[in-house]
């Protein structure tokens, strides 16, 4: 069975996520964070010289095409880098992607050459944010630039805390952060009674939390 398929048929057998969340880098909140089953808002103003600050939403949903086919479509729009990227997903398969502007598309952006089995990042944000009483499957995500796969590589609970450590790494296309090019980094997930307490992600000297509203 196909990851894509695998993780449909988690996400409807699983409580709706729509939740609320703070950003914090260095113990300061620079930011919130919205996710729900359809969507992600982000908007941070405090970052650290304002490098990141900026909103970003995106969306996915079924769509039908002119020729009646009905499709998932995953759009995202970036006003501080005045990008917008659209992804339709067919049956575990990237099928088409437009990078506007042009000139931000990488190698990747061509449908044929993205792997099967991706989902888009509002499916695969909302996986790992849900409440669960186990660690998150495998799961993989493409963003129109590039595919990202977080897994986990070991767990452990201490007085009721369930603490999931992940591995997340762009595993085709370019990296995160011109001309840093981030491609590895590590991620936690702590759970208390099924409910997630706060995710944290960090590669280098740099660790942003989040952590329900």
């Amino acid at each position: 069975m196909r990851l894509a398929t695998i993780l449909a048929t988690a996400l409807l057998a699983s409580p709706a996520l729509s939740e609320s969340y703070d950003l914090s880098l260095g113990g300061n909140v620079i930011g919130t964070l919205d996710a729900t089953d359809a969507g992600i808002n982000s908007n941070v103003t405090n970052s650290p010289l304002g490098v990141g600050n900026g909103t970003f939403d995106a969306t996915s949903r079924r769509v039908r095409l002119a020729d009646g086919t009905v499709v998932t479509q995953y759009l995202s729009d970036a006003p501080r880098k005045n990008r917008t990227i659209s992804v339709l997903h067919d049956a575990g398969r990237v099928i088409e992607t437009v990078v506007n502007p042009v000139g931000d598309a990488t190698a990747l952006s061509v449908a044929d050459t993205v792997p099967a089995g991706v989902t888009d990042p509002v499916a695969g944000l909302a996986h790992l944010l849900r409440d669960r009483a186990t660690c998150p499957e495998p799961v993989s995500f493409y963003d129109g630039r590039r595919v990202i796969t977080v897994s986990p590589t070991d767990q452990s609970t201490e007085q009721a805390t369930l603490t999931c450590r992940m591995s997340y790494r762009v595993t085709a296309g370019p990296g995160h952060f011109s001309p840093l090019f981030i491609s590895n980094a590590k991620m936690n997930l702590l759970y208390q009674g099924g409910a997630l307490t706060t995710l944290t992600i960090g590669a280098g000297p740099f660790t942003l939390t989040v952590t329900p509203r």
